[in-house]
């Protein structure tokens, strides 16, 4: 690997700043929230409201509407799909609804004419929080004859249909939304506008149920299971819905996909925008069912009517659906978004308020730390190097939620400016002393853990530098860095998309709840690529931190190594004209000797003026302190034996660092 020139700054010194073009199609990265971490109820028993929804899905009702939709080769450029289409609104509006658009989108650069039917039920008291169920309405476009697609997908749509009928007069508190997506079998190319639509106007969707072939049961199977899969952004929403299935339905299991954590399906572009989304479906049986794709799915064939109860499957899929749909509608959730942010002596935890909760419990290491009504602490009872979980419940009236997500932080001091680490020295532990990210093709898939399973590339692997504050006498801050790799995936492939369903992100947080995305990397590329990106966005910033994440939501692209190499990482700013001074303000070098010291410590800074010394235990308590300190002999008899912090600032900067007194 070529040696990549080391830069020397001064605080004059001045920068030039250039951003890439990652992609000849770029599109820009949405910097919304995401609901990644988003966290559900626990549910062990069912509500008797709910039980009487479920037991209303009708059978003959999905298969006179599957039966309707098989008319027609709904090929999503064609006039029958508009028919569909129209068809689709008419029977909405039949069920009471009157909030219905059509959300269009091109393809091949001409708007279709038929688009996504989008239908909007209000909730009573959180109408801003969404639940989706989604199916597509077109049918194969690729095969000669093309086939009618009653299980593929009539079927999800008919349930989709029937979830809607069913919801209309069940009060929610949350919004639910129905979405029969067009032009799925033309590669998600409706879903994806849309999701990229909702993330932009950073929509807070909580859940997505896409069904997406539920009819298909073969003859002779002994038992009748129903299946999802899901990528690690949705792991605990699946985690929700099986539970919640399989106590409502606990005559047909709901399991994880045997072979495979998760199929392309319109549930993946909005994974792409981290949004929890589920893919039901009979995939299951999918290497049993002769007639996926074909021209003789249709009622009997593609759909099962055989046996006594017929459509047994697809009926269940709907109960399925409808009972995780009205739970998560009128829940009480846990409280969202709980991040654990570091200083140079503390962590601070916070989490999303919410007007059920009257209190909060929060927990750290799995022991409670304190109950309180507000919605952050500030924990000083921490140690350099030592790991801590935080983890938080809401409390009412004795009532108490599931857990919300955990934070996992190890503190540390902050990185020191200016920065830079080429790894010669391995410093990270990652071979080819580079920061490598890859997938992990022999790690078991997310749904079966002894084996591979068909797409073991849905992956997730992240490194984050440490945290560091950016000053707010800092003019210019910049970080640069090298990669190479080679990280493709199945839409990246057919569309040339940025931010596509397998890639490397560059991320960077004030918060650890947003992580703004600041680059998108995919491709091959066997040569080292500089680039550089300015963080004068992020000036006053008392926490911040970057992140490289390299993940696959399921690419279907498993031929394919996905690795990413960083290398050369520097960060480097310049001071403002006031400050650039002959004895700088930032303390660079923070030295003292003895350690382990009995009664005295000699301590060595950069800094000619005089600047302030503080001393802490570990529980935070200051036990001593000095103004106008000059480097020299410090005393430390009076304190007793144990770890402290030692922390020298000026009035732009502290530094810090551990001793021992013997």
């Amino acid at each position: 690997m070529k040696t990549f020139y080391k830069f020397f700054f001064i605080f004059s010194c001045t920068f030039t700043f250039y951003f890439p073009v990652l992609n000849s199609s770029a599109q820009a990265l949405i910097n919304n929230k995401g609901n990644r971490n988003q966290s559900y109820p626990i549910v062990t028993e069912t509500k008797p409201e709910i039980v009487h929804l479920i037991n209303q899905v009708s059978q003959d009702s999905i298969e006179s509407h599957i039966r309707y939709m098989q008319q027609f080769f709904r090929i999503a450029t064609s006039p029958e799909a508009l028919i569909v289409q129209n068809w689709l609104v008419s029977k909405f509006e039949s069920y009471g609804y009157e909030d219905i658009t059509i959300h269009y989108f091109t393809l091949n650069s001409q708007q279709l004419d038929a688009g996504n039917v989008v239908v909007v039920k209000k909730g009573t008291e959180f109408p801003d929080e969404y639940i989706l169920i989604t199916s597509h309405y077109d049918s194969p476009s690729y095969n000669n004859p093309v086939s009618p697609g009653a299980d593929d997908n009539a079927s999800g749509t008919a349930g989709v249909l029937e979830c809607a009928r069913l919801l209309k007069d069940f009060p929610t508190k949350r919004s639910i939304m129905f979405v029969p997506f067009n032009a799925e079998e033309f590669w998600l190319k409706g879903s994806l506008p849309f999701a990229q639509k909702c993330a932009s106007e950073n929509l807070n969707i909580i859940a997505l149920f896409n069904m997406d072939m539920i009819g298909w049961l073969p003859i002779d199977k002994p038992d009748t299971i129903m299946a999802s899969g899901y990528s690690y952004i949705s792991r605990t929403l699946f985690e929700f819905y099986q539970q919640t299935a399989n106590t409502y339905i606990p005559s047909i299991p709901t399991i994880c996909f045997s072979e495979g954590d998760m199929y392309g399906g319109d549930h993946m572009p909005f994974n792409i925008q981290e949004y929890p989304a589920l893919f039901i479906s009979d995939m299951e049986y999918r290497k049993l069912n002769y007639c996926y794709h074909k021209p003789c799915d249709t009622i009997g064939l593609g759909v099962d009517t055989s046996g006594v109860n017929n459509l047994i499957l697809a009926r269940a899929f709907v109960q399925a659906t409808l009972s995780a749909a009205a739970e998560l509608a009128n829940a009480w959730l846990p409280p969202q978004h709980l991040s654990a942010c570091q200083g140079i002596d503390k962590i601070t935890v916070s989490w999303d308020s919410d007007k059920e909760s009257t209190s909060y419990k929060l927990f750290k290491n799995n022991a409670i730390l304190k109950e309180t009504t507000n919605n952050f602490y500030v924990d000083n009872n921490v140690e350099i190097g030592e790991r801590y979980e935080y983890y938080v419940i809401a409390v009412n009236n004795g009532e108490e939620t599931a857990l919300s997500n955990r934070d996992e932080i190890t503190l540390v001091l902050p990185l020191q400016l200016p920065y830079s680490n080429n790894f010669s020295e391995n410093k990270f532990g990652f071979e080819q002393s580079d920061w490598v990210l890859r997938n992990f093709q022999n790690k078991p898939s997310l749904c079966n853990t002894s084996a591979g399973g068909l797409f073991p590339d849905n992956y997730l692997s992240i490194a984050e530098l440490d945290w560091f504050p950016i000053l707010h006498n800092i003019e210019n801050i910049a970080i640069r860095f090298k990669w190479r790799g080679t990280i493709k995936g199945m839409m990246g492939e057919v569309f040339n998309y940025v931010g596509s369903n397998a890639g490397l992100w560059f991320e960077v947080t004030t918060d650890r709840k947003t992580w703004h995305k600041l680059a998108y990397f995919s491709g091959t590329y066997n040569s080292w690529k500089d680039y550089e990106f300015s963080l004068n966005a992020y000036k006053n910033s008392e926490f911040f931190q970057v992140r490289f994440r390299l993940e696959s939501s399921g690419s279907m692209a498993w031929s394919y190594n996905k690795i990413g190499y960083i290398t050369d990482i520097e960060i480097n700013y310049t001071l403002g004209i006031d400050n650039a001074k002959a004895h700088p303000p930032y303390i660079s070098t923070f030295n003292f000797t003895p350690n382990p010291a009995s009664s005295f410590i000699n301590i060595a800074t950069n800094q000619q003026e005089p600047y302030h010394i503080s001393i802490y235990d570990m529980a935070g308590r200051v036990v001593f302190a000095q103004d106008s300190f000059r480097d020299g002999t410090l005393s430390i008899a009076h304190l007793k034996s144990g770890n402290y912090l030692l922390v020298a600032s000026t009035k732009q900067h502290r530094m810090a660092r551990k001793f021992v007194k013997q």
